[in-house]
């Protein structure tokens, strides 16, 4: 597989010993500190302590009393935000004077210009700004260099605990978690430096700490493996893996990764792996510059929600999805279509988090569901902003805010996803053109999208469906009832909505037994209710889809219902006061809907059409 593309970091190269970074020290790799001569200064109120974090991401960079708002407060700033950016700037001026006055370094001043406040700091004194500088170096170096893993070393060691801890706002949290997946990469990074160098037991001793902040870093959990088997422990690797495997089970529902079992294989065989050179991390974080100060940290965005927990059953389509976006240095759009609860979302966000260090330009995800917030111009507005378009500069017009938007897609290779899309119309503004960044679609209908390529998603099959019911309700209960189990998946009619439904029953019910719920759920006048749980409304979810048919297509859907047994294959009916060539036309449009499907053609050439019991059940209720 090509690489990931590493975006560098222009950076002005800080000297390690200049008396900027050793008389005056600003953190940001930890609790948002200023040391002066080694001694800690009081920065004031999290609020003040905040402001002075947002301004020295971006030393030297103007920034807006808009976006200083945005960033210290988010979504909810008090009435008086302006005011109190105005307090907490003169507060800080006369602090940062006093606290350096004894210093020879160059003054740290807090200024205004036309384009809003900015920090200038001496050369160096920016914990952060030190490790990304060292980091760039680090891997401009020969990967047989010693000074390729002092630099990484010494870069590391900069942490203190999470970046801007003490920090709640919404842009620092991102930042944070940002920086944390950076440090990931680095530390990976130094691992395969030291493996190079023989160095097994360091890294065993470095990794056995990160990942007790993070034990789900599967990459560190990898190198840990091998570093153990590399320094003749070999039933310590055994049992690493173990406990790796069952942790990613256990609170991913997944499978370790195919390089980690292909590392277990090995470990069996006796074969040490192999030793690659490494591939530079993603960088998720980069700063520009203009002559020799950094202009600003441009932090890759990511608004995308959390993956799922308890994903199962869908190996085959989730290697089939990330490969049709990654087959490709510039792919094409996907769109994932299929009905109602079959998870179309839940997938696509289970790809988009395996492609992470694929779009090293950032994930974008933008809710197209019906409401007046989801129109092609409020999404743009939203989606720009994500990307670091300032409310002040952002386009009043539709066509201005698609032409910026691509043209800041066009310079990145980032992933954006576009979740229920109902509509053409709704999706072609939002969709990138050129470079390399591009969209993952969903839509319960069928689009006519020429520009994209489609990918259907069909319900589960049985042995889906137990898995499903296996990674939630656990095999315990699952294995001693196999076929009144496989049963129960059956009347779910495959939908992963109405099984996730069951299986959160089950669980919530420790004392039921299959029998008992297959008993229940054979019933067609309870199995609606028996299918939703809490959230998970099968009901609901047939309603978005139902609410859009047209008034014959409705109608048509709501006789099927009627008419159609459980089980049967039928050709289009017909209805009065209809030709023959409308009622074809309104079962188009369900098939289109993913409530019918075609499965074949009947002897005078007629389409045969077939119905998934929840589907009709639905039908036959609906005003009930």
């Amino acid at each position: 597989m090509t690489a990931p593309h590493s975006i560098p970091f222009a950076l002005r190269r800080a000297s390690a010993g200049s008396e900027g970074l050793t008389m005056i020290q600003f953190k940001l790799l930890g609790p948002v500190q200023l040391h002066v001569h080694g001694k800690i200064v009081d920065l004031g109120p999290p609020r003040q302590c905040s402001l002075l974090a947002a301004l020295l991401v971006d030393p030297g960079r103007p920034l807006s009393i808009d976006t200083l708002i945005d960033r210290v407060w988010g979504d909810s700033p008090p009435v008086a935000a302006r005011d109190a950016v105005y307090t907490y700037v003169a507060r800080l001026r006369g602090l940062l004077t006093e606290a350096t006055a004894g210093t020879d370094a160059p003054p740290v001043q807090v200024n205004r210009g036309s384009g809003g406040y900015l920090v200038s700091t001496p050369p160096g004194s920016v914990d952060l700004w030190h490790f990304m500088d060292l980091v760039d170096r680090a891997r401009a170096t020969d990967i047989d260099d010693p000074g390729r893993v002092e630099q990484l070393a010494a870069g590391l060691n900069l942490w203190n605990g999470s970046a801007m801890t003490g920090l709640d706002s919404e842009w620092a949290r991102r930042l944070s978690e940002s920086l944390h997946r950076l440090k990931h990469d680095v530390t990976a990074d130094w691992a395969d430096a030291e493996f190079r160098r023989g160095n097994h037991s360091l890294v065993i001793n470095r990794l056995q700490t990160a990942l007790l902040d993070e034990p789900l870093a599967e990459g560190l959990q990898e190198r840990l493996i091998r570093a153990y088997f590399l320094n003749g422990e070999t039933a310590q690797a055994l049992r690493q893996y173990e406990l790796t495997r069952r942790l990613i089970a256990d609170e991913l529902g997944a499978d370790p990764s195919p390089s980690m079992r292909e590392l277990h294989s090995r470990i069996l065989r006796g074969d040490p792996p192999a030793m690659e050179a490494p591939v530079p991390p993603t960088v998720t974080v980069r700063a520009e510059s203009t002559g020799h100060r950094p202009r600003g940290l441009a932090v890759a965005p990511d608004t995308l929600p959390l993956a799922p927990l308890g994903f199962s059953g869908r190996d085959t389509e989730l290697a089939t999805l990330t490969g049709m976006l990654t087959d490709d240095p510039a792919p094409r759009p996907v769109l994932v279509t299929g009905g109602a609860g079959v998870g179309k979302t839940a997938l696509v966000l289970q790809a988009a988090d395996c492609l992470r260090d694929q779009f090293p330009g950032g994930l974008l995800y933008a809710d197209l569901a019906d409401g007046s917030s989801t129109t092609p111009e409020t999404v743009l507005g939203r989606l720009l902003t994500a990307l670091g378009i300032p409310a002040d500069a952002m386009p009043e017009n539709l066509a201005e805010r698609v032409n910026l938007y691509r043209a800041r897609l066009a310079r990145r290779r980032a992933l954006v996803i576009l979740d229920n899309a109902a509509t053409e119309a709704q999706i072609i503004p939002l969709l990138p053109a050129g470079g390399a960044s591009t969209a993952l679609i969903t839509s319960r209908f069928a689009l006519g999208l020429t520009t994209v390529r489609t990918f259907v998603l069909h319900e589960l099959s049985r042995t889906q469906g137990l898995q499903m019911l296996v990674a939630t309700v656990g095999r315990a209960r699952v294995l001693p009832e196999w076929e009144d189990a496989g049963t129960v998946a059956d009347h779910c009619s495959g939908i992963p909505l109405a099984l996730r439904a069951v299986a959160c029953r089950m669980t919530a019910r420790p004392h039921w037994t299959f029998a008992r719920m297959l008993a229940r759920i054979s019933d067609e006048q309870r199995r609606l209710e028996l299918v939703s749980y809490q959230a998970l409304d099968m009901r609901a979810s047939l309603d978005l889809t139902f609410e859009r048919l047209d008034g014959i297509a409705a109608r048509l859907f709501r006789e099927l219902g009627r008419r159609m047994p459980g089980g049967t294959d039928f050709t289009a009916p017909e209805l009065p006061g209809l030709s023959a060539d409308e009622v074809e036309d309104a079962m188009d449009r369900l098939v289109d809907a993913y409530l019918l499907s075609e499965v074949g053609r009947d002897d005078t050439d007629r389409t045969i059409y077939r119905m998934l019991d929840i589907h009709r059940i639905y039908a036959k209720h609906l005003g009930d």
